[in-house]
């Protein structure tokens, strides 16, 4: 039944994209205003959820060794794609990195709802909950980009789908493997921290402070608005 509620949790992230795909067309103060959303949903995430929890699970060593390979991570990806200068290519870009993150991030986050689950049933369906309703401007943050770079819809809505599925696959680990070392949930929390910071800060944020200042502004602050209120639940 967790794989289920899991599932559907991971589909958010589709529907968030659908929604930018039923515009025709986007304004570049929307596009920052989505991308700057997304911003500060990733940045509360790992300020608040991924690097307190991976520093109390498994110390500074295991967060340290965990981050610095996330961001590593991407910077290599990064400079094998090797964008050109036009405009299309580096929204192009911003909507790969920010996929990728994601689909790294997705991980811990299923693994999250596993042991949550095992924890109390109750628990595991308010963290899919919580990460099903921040998974919607990351699916939107996603096609965005991709959308205004002229990439195809089905293309859009298939990677975000394939993307959903990352979160049951996490949630199934520790349904299966039982409960990981306290070194190898942090790390992987860590990993996910350090992909994020490094998209938003390589792509997400100069891309919406380009589009629009004030609409950056704004929507890192109801990014992180967001994900506050639902930490407090």
């Amino acid at each position: 039944m967790i794989l289920v509620i899991s599932f559907l949790s991971g589909l958010s992230t589709p529907l968030g994209a659908l929604v930018i795909l039923r515009f025709r067309a986007m304004r570049p103060r929307m596009l920052s205003f989505i991308l700057a959303l997304a911003s500060g949903v990733m940045v509360t995430v790992v300020a608040t959820e991924l690097v307190p929890t991976s520093l109390r699970t498994g110390g500074l060593a295991a967060f340290a060794l965990g981050c610095g390979s996330g961001v590593l991570a991407m910077a290599l990806l990064s400079n094998v794609w090797h964008p050109a200068d036009a405009s299309s290519s580096r929204l192009r870009r911003t909507g790969q990195s920010i996929a990728l993150a994601i689909a790294v991030h997705d991980l811990p986050e299923g693994m999250a709802i596993g042991a949550g689950h095992a924890v109390h049933a109750k628990l595991g369906l308010i963290m899919a909950l919580a990460i099903a309703l921040h998974n919607m401007p990351e699916g939107m943050s996603i096609a965005a980009p991709l959308a205004m770079a002229g990439v195809a819809r089905r293309r859009i809505l298939g990677l975000t789908v394939l993307i959903s599925v990352i979160t049951p696959l996490g949630t199934l680990v520790p349904v299966v493997l039982g409960t990981l070392s306290h070194a190898a949930n942090a790390f992987i929390l860590a990993f996910a921290a350090g992909a994020m910071l490094y998209v938003v800060v390589q792509d997400t944020l100069p891309e919406s402070w380009n589009a629009g200042r004030l609409e950056a502004v704004v929507g890192l602050l109801s990014g992180a608005a967001l994900m506050g209120s639902l930490a407090s639940l």
